[in-house]
């Protein structure tokens, strides 16, 4: 059965469009790391819900001058790797479509980023007059149209490029000769990206926008109904493996709405959350249990890999995000190894969240845990967020270290399959290795 999955995930992964994905999301994963720091650093310690900022009482030992110089390197240092990574992402896409099929992948990736640029600007205008590019297209949690737009400028390349063999000394003529052969793909895929910023303008579509995805999540915070619940966590949890993390990253926050405040109130006035009137809201199952602050399936991932220790630089992507990823921040882990796109984890992406649910579900009905309706601290380990969303219940603490054990069951025959298919990818380069040194 491994075996089989294995080789169907291997066709999929040798597909033009994954092959490119996997080593664009695999070179920037030192931005995506860094970033994840960056990030974590800012939700625990400068920011005024994290976890050691309301611990330690940072706010009366913290001074001024340190707190604001803190929180301008941070959010600095996220703007410049999370917030611009879809501009990196359409670079490094097209080049290596480009590259695959020997055409000019600098010039193809300078060329995808025009054309990103542009329709940042085109859904932009108009709105807001303080910036000119749309925030939204150029994140992170939006690298989807990044990677589409790199691979077919990488794809045009491929059809009116001319085949580009890398010299060691490029002389001046050289270097013209070479920016003119890329004169007419550079033309023609930038005609294409004037069209479609034009669309975007004239049609002013939200691409991206978080306000696009501001019904699912507000029905999804919202609902009791613990089917609808499910079935929207799995459009969410796609999207997160897309590449489109926008909603799920919107459930991560605090939800405020009028089900869980009254929830919160009903727990205020009996002193627990025992029978609160709205048992299965989606915003008290998917972000404590479902996703466990959203790192079940990173952190059962990287617990895996640090027990199997097959493969060493694989198990130093998992140790160097083991503290991001078990403090929330799974950023950095799903571009690095990567999760985002990966066949392999699509499956389990969707699949284990859902289970969690279920099984967290049964456990409110049958009277084994409370409903988490408490205010969760940015920070928290996701681990941690049923225990805190309960006032410090240690059945749910008990409850969600037992989940998390399940997790780390199902993902065990994934992360086989991830290895079967990496060896056979491996198996399968060697072989076009020694055929073309024989030919040479």
């Amino acid at each position: 059965m491994i075996n089989f999955a294995a080789n169907f995930v291997l066709k999929i992964r040798q597909c033009t469009f994954f092959r490119a994905v996997q080593r664009t999301l695999v070179m920037l994963m030192p931005i995506a790391v860094i970033g994840s720091y960056f990030e974590l650093l800012n939700e625990l310690v400068f920011s005024p819900d994290g976890l050691i900022y309301n611990i330690f009482g940072l706010d009366s030992i913290m001074s001024d001058h340190f707190w604001y110089a803190g929180t301008f390197i941070c959010h600095g240092m996220i703007e410049v790797t999370f917030g611009v990574f879809a501009v990196y992402s359409s670079f490094f896409m097209a080049r290596y479509t480009a590259r695959i099929y020997q055409k000019d992948s600098t010039m193809s990736g300078i060329t995808a980023v025009l054309i990103m640029l542009f329709c940042s600007y085109a859904s932009n205008s108009g709105r807001n007059a303080r910036t000119f590019f749309s925030a939204n297209l150029l994140q992170i949690n939006g690298i989807f149209i990044a990677l589409v737009v790199g691979f077919c400028v990488g794809q045009v390349f491929h059809l009116l490029g001319k085949n580009y063999v890398p010299v060691k000394n490029e002389s001046t003529k050289w270097i013209q000769h070479r920016a003119w052969d890329a004169v007419l793909p550079s033309c023609v895929s930038i005609a294409f990206g004037l069209l479609l910023g034009f669309m975007i303008y004239e049609l002013q579509l939200k691409l991206l926008n978080s306000a696009s995805f501001t019904a699912l999540v507000s029905r999804l915070q919202t609902t009791n109904n613990l089917a609808e619940v499910l079935l929207l966590s799995v459009v969410v949890t796609f999207l997160n493996w897309l590449g489109i993390g926008y909603p799920l990253y919107s459930l991560l926050g605090s939800s405020s709405n009028a089900y869980a405040a009254e929830n919160l109130t009903y727990a205020f006035q009996h002193g627990s959350s025992w029978h609160v009137p709205y048992q299965f809201l989606g915003s008290s199952l998917i972000k404590p249990y479902g996703i466990m602050g959203g790192t079940s399936v990173a952190l059962a991932v990287i617990v895996i890999l640090l027990l199997r220790r097959k493969n060493k630089e694989i198990e130093a992507i998992a140790k160097f995000n083991l503290l991001p990823v078990a403090f929330g921040s799974t950023l950095g882990f799903s571009i690095g190894l990567p999760l985002v796109l990966n066949p392999v984890f699509l499956l389990p992406s969707i699949v284990i969240p859902l289970f969690n649910m279920v099984l967290a579900a049964a456990a409110i009905s049958l009277g084994w845990i409370p409903v988490c309706v408490y205010p969760i601290l940015k920070g928290t380990p996701g681990i941690l967020n049923s225990f805190f969303g309960t006032n410090g219940y240690i059945s749910a603490l008990i409850f969600a270290l037992l989940l998390f054990l399940l997790d780390l069951a199902l993902m065990w025959p994934i992360i086989k399959v991830n290895e079967l298919v990496e060896d056979k990818l491996k198996a399968k380069q060697e072989v076009k290795a020694d055929e073309e040194k024989a030919q040479s």
